[in-house]
């Protein structure tokens, strides 16, 4: 494919959460469109997995971040040294169940929230330097409480850092099909849903893809969930 037709070449994505079922669609969907990707995981040999299934990441070696992976950028051909201070995109492809232990609740806040403030702080001290574009996180009790925190921190960094060019956008996918949900019946759940079916990680790819894209695109929270959250 022509460089001319990769809307994202030359461009450095970060995915955290990089091995699950949506953040593994996103880095595949990122890199065919021509950028650099860095995965981020807390398990190296899920993320070694995930080099080896996906032909970007194959010949990737991998550096603890906990563990990281950079892709080969199809724009040039070359492998640039690990490095995380030039970032023009940050993707968050973590998706967590939800547990009954209140050790468990705390980790998934952590995680979902704390984890997103942190690579969020991280990720806009160096976009400053920059004006760069930044797209943001995609989004029962402490589950919900995890995520309307990204939603609000979505609010907030799009007008905090909106002047300097860097947007900040939150994709709330519904019941993704994802190893997540592998121990669920589907069946109950597609009844919920007007659409009728689970959507797909590919569908959550295109849509980060977009938001990416599009250099308009700031304090936008995508629901993708087939119409779930209208019932």
């Amino acid at each position: 494919m022509s460089t001319a037709l990769l809307p994202l070449r030359a461009r450095h994505c970060l995915i955290t959460g990089a091995y699950g079922g949506i953040g593994a669609a996103i880095a595949a969907r990122f890199a065919a469109e021509g950028a650099l990707v860095t995965l981020l995981g807390r398990r190296e040999d899920k993320l070694r997995d995930l080099c080896a299934r996906l032909p970007p990441f194959r010949d990737s070696s991998l550096t603890p971040l906990t563990a990281a992976a950079t892709s080969s950028s199809p724009a040039n051909g070359e492998r640039p040294a690990h490095s995380y201070a030039v970032m023009d995109i940050s993707a968050d492809g973590r998706d967590n169940a939800i547990l009954d232990d209140i050790w468990a609740a705390s980790e998934l806040i952590d995680t979902n929230l704390m984890g997103t403030i942190f690579m969020s702080r991280y990720m806009a001290q160096r976009m400053k330097r920059r004006r760069a574009d930044r797209d943001g996180s995609p989004g029962t009790s402490v589950y919900a409480a995890s995520k309307a925190g990204i939603i609000g921190l979505t609010h907030a960094l799009s007008v905090e850092l909106g002047p300097l060019r860097i947007r900040t956008n939150a994709i709330v996918p519904g019941y993704i099909e994802t190893n997540m949900l592998a121990s669920m019946s589907k069946e109950p759940l597609e009844k919920r849903i007007p659409l009728g079916r689970l959507g797909r990680p590919d569908e959550v790819a295109d849509a980060a893809t977009f938001l990416a894209q599009n250099t308009y695109a700031n304090n936008c929270i995508l629901n993708l969930d087939g119409g779930l959250s209208a019932v």
